[in-house]
């Protein structure tokens, strides 16, 4: 896995350039923990799944017994776990729910109307980091349903506590603008640092993927606060 670097938009990358002249090219960790941009929290919505299914690995494409692969343009999300101070984490949790190719979700009043949910597609699945950080997925590309952008449901849990919940977006997809969540990160460096460009893996290749790395802080999310926001979904 190629994830030899982690994010850190351009004007934090601007800031970090000139922090490195200014100190002779040495950043202490309190200086570059200031380049780095927490990954911003968002709402859970009312669809993490209410039916876990048997099948919860990394690899939602292909389930345990199935006939075929998921429906949707296969797509992967790799990237780092990362603290506030830039170091991995290990031994996390990362999991991942999201829409199938119809726009359905993997719950009981998660299947849009006059559609039907992939029964190919697992709909929900999660990894442990190793001991860099690392975490990958494979999935697909989740299709629009009303009144959302395209989007990919994240939470961390570290020692058996919800770390972060928040959701990945496309770059370049018309919705965006006119997205309710998105649009309510008003920190414009948290809100581009949930925005990825989805590239095609290879030459003529369909499939897409993207490189992502999250950053979490030290305090455990409030269970409470989880679905709350504008119009969540």
């Amino acid at each position: 896995m190629n994830t030899t670097f982690f994010h850190i938009p351009l004007n934090r990358r601007k800031l970090l350039h000139r922090l490195l002249l200014t100190t002779g090219g040495i950043l202490t960790g309190d200086l570059y923990a200031e380049a780095l941009t927490l990954t911003p929290r968002s709402t859970e919505g009312p669809y993490y799944p209410d039916h876990l299914p048997l099948d919860q690995d990394n690899d939602l494409t292909q389930i345990i017994g199935g006939k075929a692969p998921a429906g949707g343009v296969v797509t992967e999300i790799g990237g780092r776990l990362l603290n506030v101070d830039g170091k991995p984490i290990n031994d996390a949790v990362i999991e991942l729910w999201q829409a199938d190719n119809n726009g359905c979700y993997l719950h009981s009043k998660g299947v849009q109307k006059g559609k039907e949910r992939d029964p190919q597609f697992q709909g929900f699945g999660k990894i442990t980091t190793n001991a860099k950080g690392e975490y990958r997925f494979r999935t697909i590309q989740p299709a629009l349903y009303t009144g959302r952008t395209r989007h990919y449901h994240f939470a961390v849990v570290q020692s058996g506590k919800r770390m972060l919940t928040t959701q990945l977006y496309f770059a370049g997809e018309p919705q965006n603008e006119k997205d309710g969540i998105l649009r309510g990160i008003r920190d414009e460096a948290q809100r581009l640092s949930v925005i990825r460009e989805f590239k095609p893996m290879s030459t003529g290749s369909q499939d897409l993927h993207a490189t992502w790395d999250i950053v979490i802080g030290m305090t455990p999310e409030d269970p409470e606060q989880r679905r709350k926001g504008p119009r969540p979904r």
